[in-house]
């Protein structure tokens, strides 16, 4: 059975968040408003938005899109739609087993969330750390 996890406007973030984690246990989906992105690249702390709140409450481009979040896509691929759809800087991340947490770079941006998963697996990292 294939994995997937959709977005709709009505699904708080903490819902989207979990169910990432429930299809992808060892890696985690934070959301951050675009402005968070331009920090991020200065190397300033970066904070997540508000968990209860709605997709719908927090995107910042308005429109009608929705992303499916399946095992075959790569990384990349889903912090790029997004930005382009929803106007958010998202990151996947996961945590290591001594409770190191670390945002996707380089090689592992180009591995599908499946593959990265399998990986993460396998180097031991944490599993359900979806908060």
């Amino acid at each position: 059975m294939a994995r997937e996890v959709t977005t709709t406007g009505s699904k708080k973030l903490k819902t989207l968040m979990k169910e990432f984690n429930n299809h992808f246990p060892y890696l985690r989906l934070n959301i951050h408003s675009s402005a968070m992105a331009k920090k991020s690249e200065k190397g300033e702390d970066i904070y997540r938005l508000d968990i209860e709140k709605t997709l719908s409450e927090v995107r910042e481009k308005k429109g009608s899109g929705k992303i499916s979040l399946t095992g075959r896509k790569k990384v990349k691929t889903v912090e790029k739609e997004f930005d382009e759809i929803f106007g958010l800087y998202v990151q996947i991340c996961y945590t290591t087993a001594d409770g190191q947490s670390y945002y996707t770079t380089g090689s592992a941006d180009n591995q599908t969330l499946t593959a990265l998963n399998r990986q993460r697996e396998a180097a031991g990292c944490k599993k359900g750390e979806w908060k």
